[in-house]
């Protein structure tokens, strides 16, 4: 039966996203990106830890930038399979693309945000269900210069909200001589929803699908690269990105317990 809601979960945010990606109207363009990231827990006690996390993102593949952002947070774990965070993260997004908005400057946003992770293993299979509520901060903006049409920024910020569900699952590939993990394969779908005010006509924001190939250099560290299909509806409703991104990811994990 869980296998079967899971499923069905899945299915319908996949379908749901596509249904708002794609259509007469749309206006779609392509990116390839280079996104390189750093993850790490760090167990503090028993029961709480800290998150640290940076992302460095690169369009035109590694040309130029898209994204850079830091995010932390404390932890606190109910048991080894379910834990809730609350943390914070600060963003800069940079004008990439065919349809970015005439910017002169990347626009900072400040970005609280609550997650509710659950895990559960079914054989030889992981599974995890991520649910992350946002409140983003994205500082205020003026109104294309009618000479330029380039917008600058101004004081103040506009609040948008966001829902994130990811379902990820992973599979030992190979063990080595202790039993242990060596060799493993992710694969991920996270769908995006806005709600609240400040909200265009892209009530479905992005949908992300990845796969990846990982090594554990040791029972704290992994290394994994990937491929992930991004798509993105902008606000107006019409344009929509579909981009494809190589995936690096380092994950360092340690336990300050002792």
């Amino acid at each position: 039966m869980k296998k079967i809601i899971t499923f069905c979960i899945v299915s319908f945010f996949s379908l749901y996203s596509t249904s708002f990606s794609v259509g007469p109207g749309k206006n779609t363009t392509q990116n390839t990106l280079g996104w390189f990231a750093y993850f790490g827990t760090h167990r503090i006690a028993d029961k709480y830890s800290i998150w640290t996390e940076l992302q460095l993102r690169r369009s035109d593949f590694l040309n130029v930038w898209q994204q850079s952002f830091v995010r932390t947070a404390l932890m606190y774990h109910f048991d080894e399979n379910t834990h809730v965070a609350l943390g914070y993260g600060y963003f800069l997004t940079y004008p990439y693309g065919e349809q970015a908005i005439a910017l002169d400057e990347p626009r900072p946003e400040h970005r609280p945000w609550q997650q509710l992770n659950l895990k559960n293993v079914n054989g030889s299979w992981e599974f995890q269900h991520r649910f992350r509520l946002e409140q983003r901060l994205l500082q205020n903006w003026t109104s294309p210069n009618p000479d330029t049409k380039l917008r600058s920024l101004t004081d103040g910020y506009e609040l948008q909200n966001r829902l994130r569900y990811r379902f990820l699952a992973s599979l030992p590939l190979t063990r080595d001589s202790e039993g242990n993990t060596f060799l493993f394969a992710t694969g991920y779908n996270e769908v995006f929803v806005n709600f609240g005010g400040n909200i265009g006509y892209n009530i479905f924001d992005q949908n992300r699908f990845g796969i990846t190939a990982g090594i554990n250099l040791s029972k704290m560290a992994n290394v994994q690269i990937g491929y992930m299909n991004q798509t993105i509806q902008k606000s107006n409703g019409r344009d929509v990105e579909g981009n494809n991104a190589l995936t690096l990811f380092l994950t360092w994990n340690t336990d300050w317990r002792n």
